[in-house]
């Protein structure tokens, strides 16, 4: 019984054991023979269920990040999803695409919104700067 079993097979692999046990010649046996029996099959179905591959759960902080949707996403920033979807068809936003859908981390969205702030800060400081060489201030 080495082989890891899951699903249907293992649940096939208990009734077995479960038949096989039963299937002894019981008519002979005493009532504790009968029970060292049933002991026998109860412990080798709790070895089964301990070799049994466990499901894997997503650790605390993977369940507690719920990814955001386009409409998130721009409800969040105030702005449109066409805004949204520029950002990713430009590689500016990082995403996660299942199946048709977008999904985003809120921390790279929060990046991003970041990213997209300093470069309009040095938009304007350029245009300032390009402004001021052009023309002289009067004073």
């Amino acid at each position: 019984m080495a082989k890891c079993l899951s699903g249907i097979r293992f649940w096939r692999q208990i009734k077995w054991l479960i038949n096989i046990q039963t299937m002894k010649t019981t008519q002979h046996l005493t009532i504790e023979d009968r029970l060292n029996q049933i002991e026998l099959v109860l412990n080798e179905i709790k070895i089964l269920l301990l070799k049994r591959p466990t499901q894997k759960v997503a650790s605390p902080e993977i369940i507690e990040e719920k990814l955001m949707n386009v409409k998130e996403v721009a409800k969040f920033i105030n702005s449109e999803a066409a805004a949204v979807y520029s950002a990713c068809a430009n590689k500016q936003l990082k995403f996660i695409r299942i199946g048709k859908q977008y999904k985003f981390k809120r921390e790279d969205v929060l990046s991003w919104l970041e990213n997209k702030r300093k470069v309009e800060i040095s938009e304007v400081d350029d245009y300032v700067n390009k402004y001021l060489a052009n023309n002289v201030l009067r004073g």
